[in-house]
Order: structure tokens, then sequence, then C-alpha cells
């Protein structure tokens, strides 16, 4: 029995509504390949958003606390994100950051992943981010990396939600002090009895060097490269 989906994005109205735009054509590039999903945004954007494809638009508040100030992510979209992946009621949920872009038919089959698996998410282009004063954590082995936390894939069970919990009040208390969540999401599911399958690389490709079989594209500024082929490939030859 094919289980229920929320595929959900979080996103803000900087940049006039940019993020919320561009998650907007994230959601339609999906829905050719998981059209029976029930796709969310949560959003402090007040503006209609023109050929919406979200099956519910949530008004939320987003807010950086002053303890939190220095951090990355300014606009305050991780304590949003904590917030509503742990209320989803769907059986699975795809979190999807709104950079994302689905390119070929394999993405109808990625839900199934959960069948055997309780999370799924492709491991961080940058291992173990130290360079924005992150610490190591060394009590986990650098053979766990950081996991990209812009698409993960989850069994909406007790148990993760649970870890979802667990992830969003180590954040509120700044527990490694790490200008990003990933760390502390490495470190939980390293602490976990969760079974985590790592996606490929080309699931969620964010390098920038074109790659034929990249399946989920997250790169903006490669993005017209994959939607134009036939340009691209002359690119290449010619440079």
């Amino acid at each position: 029995m094919t289980k229920s989906l929320a595929v959900l994005y979080i996103n803000t109205h900087h940049k006039d509504g940019f993020y919320v735009k561009e998650a907007n054509a994230s959601a339609k590039s999906f829905k050719k390949y998981l059209p029976n999903a029930k796709y969310y945004l949560y959003t402090d954007y007040e503006k209609p958003i023109a050929d919406c494809e979200f099956d519910e638009v949530i008004p939320y508040k987003f807010f950086v606390p002053e303890h939190l100030k220095d951090r990355v992510h300014l606009n305050g979209q991780m304590i949003v994100k904590h917030a509503a992946m742990q209320q989803m009621s769907e059986e699975h949920v795809l979190l999807l950051g709104a950079d994302t872009y689905a390119l070929k038919e394999h993405v109808t089959g990625l839900p199934d992943i959960l069948e055997h698996f309780d999370i799924a998410a492709a491991h961080a282009p940058v291992r173990i981010n130290t360079e924005l004063g992150n610490t190591p954590i060394p009590e986990i082995p650098v053979a766990f990396p950081e996991l990209n936390c812009d698409l993960i894939l989850y069994r909406n069970s007790t148990e993760v939600r649970d870890l979802l919990s667990r992830w969003a009040e180590l954040y509120l208390k700044d527990k490694f002090s790490h200008p990003h969540d990933q760390g502390l999401f490495r470190y939980l599911v390293y602490h976990s009895k969760l079974r985590l399958s790592v996606l490929p690389p080309e699931w969620n490709y964010r390098e920038h060097k074109y790659r034929e079989d990249t399946v989920i594209l997250q790169n903006r500024f490669m993005l017209a490269e994959y939607l134009n082929p036939k340009k691209s490939i002359l690119k290449r030859l010619w440079g």
C-alpha cells in the first residue's frame, strides 16, 4: 500500500520573495514525478504566489533568538524548519531546499527507500565543516560526516519525531555553538538507532561541474545548463 507523502519547504520573504518563487519552481519539478504528494510551504511571504504549486501555504513567524544572531541562517528558517518537520501528518516526509530541482523520473521511486530505512539524505559536500567556526565533535568518527540538511526524506514515526524534537531543542540551546544545524544533526543521527540511507551524490548534486546522471540538482547557478542541455553541450565543447 502506498504511503502518504508530504513535500515540505520552508522559505522567507527576503529578496522580494525570491526563495518562495524558487521553491514554487522546485515544487513544480517534483510534482512531475511525485504527483500524489501533498506540497507544503511555511513562509512569512504575504504576497500571492503566481501559479502556486503548493497545496497549503502556511503563514509562519520567522525569528532568530538573540543568542543565535551570529549564525549563518540569519532569516530564522532553521527554527521554523525544525518545527515544521514535526507538524507533518503524512506517513513519509520529504524536506527540500528552495534550490532543489527534480530532473529524472527516478525521483518517482525515492520514497520507496523508506520501506527499509528511517531517514535518507546525502553527504554534505564539505564533509565536516569547520570553516565557519564549527568544532569537529571529536567523539564522532570522521568516517561519519555531515549530511546535507536541505534534502531529508524520513518516516514520520515516533522514533524520528523524537530525533527531530531533540534537534530543535539542542539547536535552541546552542549545544555546539555551530553557525549551522548540520553538525548537530550528524551528532543526533550517529547516536540514534535509526536506519540511515545515504543517497548517492547525483541524488542531491551540488557541484558546479555538469553531470549527466544528476537526478536531483541543488545548485541554482547550474540549473540553466540542465534545462538547456544542447546549449550546455556546445558550451562545454567550445568553452
